[in-house]
């Protein structure tokens, strides 16, 4: 039980800094299709004999290029944080979705959803690239 209470330190720590819940969004809850497909730029590795493993303390994974390493972070899709893509606004058919107003968005929070309005349709969720919105209606716990 002390682990888990640990972990459940830790996120707290990390939702006080960051205003946002650390999860891992499963891949089927994206929408890869809104991403265009790119290759990653993968580190060279600088081999070592065997006979050489001892006392070899240099670096054996070449760091990136910096057009490389911009690249590379390019390709992240922020899994399970808003893009400001606005097809949950746009989709939505009851307009139940809507823009943040900026004084009150924080990274990544940049629609709320109006529960009187919405009647569960999971079209936002759908269209959704992120992972970031998700239906939770009917759930049993």
């Amino acid at each position: 039980e002390p682990v888990d209470e640990s972990r459940e330190a830790d996120s707290a720590v990390h939702n006080y800094e960051d205003r946002a819940a650390s999860e891992i969004i499963p891949v089927d809850d994206l929408f890869l299709a809104y991403f265009e497909p790119t290759p990653r730029h993968r580190r060279t590795e600088v081999p070592v004999s065997p006979e050489g493993v001892l006392g070899h303390f240099h670096e054996r994974t070449q760091g990136l290029e910096e057009a490389e390493a911009v690249a590379e972070a390019q390709r992240c899709m922020s899994c399970g944080m808003c893009l400001e893509c606005d097809n949950c606004v746009i989709y939505c058919p009851q307009e139940a979705v809507r823009r943040t107003p900026k004084a009150q968005a924080t990274t990544g929070r940049y629609v709320y959803t109006d529960y009187n309005r919405c009647i569960g349709c999971h079209i936002c969720a759908d269209v959704c690239p992120s992972g970031y919105l998700a239906m939770g209606m009917g759930v049993a716990g």
